[in-house]
């Protein structure tokens, strides 16, 4: 540890050894100690846990580790090197997820209670985001018990001078890597180029947070040094003074004007003038990002959450990996529904989960429709055009 704060070892010259690592299964329908809730979510398929064994899932079952080992050249030597080299092209996300062990001294218990059960947008150019899970009041309460977050927002007032506070903001030039409330989350795409932004800006949070996310102790104590707190963090340490952070902690406390957004209507799919077969929904979506969490159900061993379940949810036995797979469908009460299988309003279920995905950037969340992809910026609209027109023609081989 140092200064309290777990440093955590994710290397890929360590876990592309096919150590003895797993997904932790579920051994409640619903958990009832902190323990099993962890485990219930399975918070090891993305996350280093501190305190568990195994503290992450291995190779095969966990999105980060995996893309860690191809981006560092440790794949096992049995993968074709060609091929590693094209996944590596196409790595964007999932490159790394915040650390727990150090969860306690960074956020609130109440923030962090409310966010898990409606996870939205905190570092607006890292791409993949908390995921959407079935988590209740009891089972965020449980979560926030494993990791002991307890912290709590005290009465005492912010003694420092908030406008000094902004000059400093800018002075340092904190918005050169944050944002405070002023990101257009909405304009956020699978792919889009500002996700290659230098990792010092992906991973900032949005400032437009911390009044609701951290305590005043908190945000002081990171301000006079984030690496005692979080030892890789790409935040700077400045040396203020503490009369500046207590001037730079009025500041990022204010409360930020809020200002109504225009309603904006839901995309409506556009059927393309032209025949859609198979391959290029491959190519474009499935193979290249769905098959990920749905894989192909003739692979041995873990086939994904979204197949034979994960991170809270029973499995859903949907195969992304192949056409087969997507016409038929997914089952629901014991029986594969197939394509189109049509919400009341006519929309294609696959179509409206990749619409849905566009609001839960925010924390808006349709009744009903988990959004997809999950954990990651919604497809571009393009690409939604796409598989509706081919589900419309009758999925053509």
């Amino acid at each position: 540890m140092a200064g309290g704060a777990y440093v955590l070892v994710r290397d890929a010259d360590v876990l592309a050894l096919r150590l003895r690592t797993r997904v932790l299964a579920p051994t409640k329908h619903s958990p009832s100690t902190p323990r099993e809730a962890v485990e219930h979510f399975q918070c090891n398929r993305c996350h280093v846990v501190p305190g568990l064994d195994p503290v992450s899932a291995r190779l095969s079952e966990n999105c980060v580790t995996c893309h860690q080992a191809i981006s560092a050249g440790r794949m096992d030597p049995w993968y074709k090197q060609a091929e590693v080299e094209r996944w590596k092209r196409h790595i964007t996300h999932l490159v790394r997820t915040p650390d727990l062990g150090s969860l306690s001294q960074r956020v609130k218990r109440e923030w962090l209670v409310s966010w898990l059960q409606a996870p939205h947008v905190v570092r607006p150019l890292y791409g993949a985001t908390m995921p959407r899970m079935k988590v209740g009041p009891k089972d965020a309460e449980l979560l926030a018990d494993f990791f002991a977050v307890t912290e709590a927002e005290s009465a005492e007032p912010t003694q420092g001078d908030a406008s000094a506070g902004r000059a400093l903001y800018a002075e340092h030039a904190c918005a050169s890597c944050h944002y405070r409330g002023d990101f257009p989350l909405a304009s956020l795409r699978y792919g889009a180029p500002e996700f290659h932004s230098d990792s010092s800006r992906r991973r900032a949070p949005d400032l437009g947070h911390v009044r609701d996310r951290m305590s005043l102790a908190q945000l002081r104590n990171w301000l006079t040094d984030p690496h005692r707190i979080l030892p890789d963090t790409e935040m700077p340490t400045f040396s203020f003074t503490p009369r500046q952070v207590e001037d730079l902690a009025a500041f990022l406390r204010e409360p930020l004007p809020k200002v109504a957004a225009a309603p904006v209507p839901r995309y409506q799919p556009r059927r393309l003038e032209r025949e859609v077969h198979y391959p290029e929904v491959a190519q474009k979506l499935s193979r290249h990002l769905c098959f990920h969490c749905h894989s192909d159900m003739q692979r041995p061993g873990d086939q994904g959450p979204g197949n034979t379940g994960g991170f809270g949810y029973d499995g859903a036995s949907l195969d992304m990996a192949t056409r087969t797979g997507i016409v038929r469908g997914i089952k629901r009460d014991g029986q594969f529904r197939g394509l189109p299988d049509r919400l009341e309003d006519g929309t294609p279920r696959l179509v409206a989960a990749l619409l849905a995905r566009q609001g839960e950037l925010d924390g808006h969340f349709q009744s009903g429709v988990l959004g997809m992809p999950l954990g990651l910026p919604p497809i571009p609209e393009e690409e939604i055009d796409l598989i509706y027109t081919w589900i419309e023609q009758g999925a053509p081989e």
